[in-house]
C-alpha cells in the first residue's frame, strides 16, 4: 500500500471513531443507554419544624451509588405526593442537579448534615422533546443529602428551609 492511500485509511479511522465518540456523548448524555441501578434501599423521612412539629413524611428510594445517582429520577413516568429519592453523600459540599428525562417538576431539597433543610429549589417539567432529551435546567445549592420530590411539595406541606429532617442514613 503507498503512502498516499495509508494515509487517507488512517485519516478515515480516526473520523470513524471520532464519529461514534460524539454518538455516545450525545445518546449517553440524553439518557438512552441503560444503566443498571440495583434495588434501593427506602427510607420514611419525617420533616418537622425543629420544634417536633410534623410537616410531612416522604417514602423515599436511596440513590447510594454513583449509578444510582447518575440515573436518578430519570424516565420516572410519576411520583405519588408522599414519594421521592434522596441522594446521600459523605460531606457537606455544593451540589449541582439536572433535570435529565423528567416529565414532570421537581422541588429539591437540599439538606444539611445536622438535617437541617438549607435550600429548596422547584424546577419545571422540560417544554418538549429536545429540553426533555438533550438541554434540560440544573440547580445548585448546599447540603449533605439532596430529597427529590413532585414540584409543590414543599409549598403544599409548608416545608421550608430552616426545617428538620429526620430519618436520614
Amino acid at each position: 500500500m503507498n503512502r498516499k492511500r495509508a494515509r487517507r485509511y488512517g485519516l478515515f479511522a480516526v473520523a470513524v471513531a471520532v464519529g461514534i465518540l460524539v454518538l455516545y456523548l450525545v445518546v449517553s448524555h440524553a439518557g438512552l443507554l441503560p444503566v443498571s441501578t440495583g434495588s434501593y434501599e427506602q427510607r420514611t423521612l419525617t420533616v418537622t419544624d425543629c420544634a417536633g412539629d410534623e410537616r410531612a413524611t416522604v417514602t423515599a428510594d436511596v440513590a447510594a451509588s454513583s449509578a444510582q445517582q447518575y440515573v436518578g429520577l430519570s424516565r420516572t413516568d410519576s411520583l405519588a405526593p408522599d414519594e421521592g429519592m434522596l441522594f446521600p453523600y459523605d460531606e457537606v459540599a455544593s451540589r449541582e442537579f439536572e433535570m435529565r428525562n423528567m416529565a414532570f417538576g421537581l422541588d429539591i431539597v437540599y439538606i444539611g448534615s445536622n438535617g437541617e433543610i438549607t435550600e429548596i429549589t422547584t424546577m419545571d417539567a422540560p417544554g418538549g422533546p429536545l429540553e426533555y432529551y438533550l438541554t434540560y435546567d440544573s440547580t445548585t445549592g448546599v447540603g449533605q443529602y439532596v430529597l427529590e420530590v413532585v414540584s409543590g411539595w414543599s409549598e403544599a406541606n409548608g416545608v421550608s428551609s430552616g426545617d428538620c429532617v429526620t430519618g436520614l442514613p
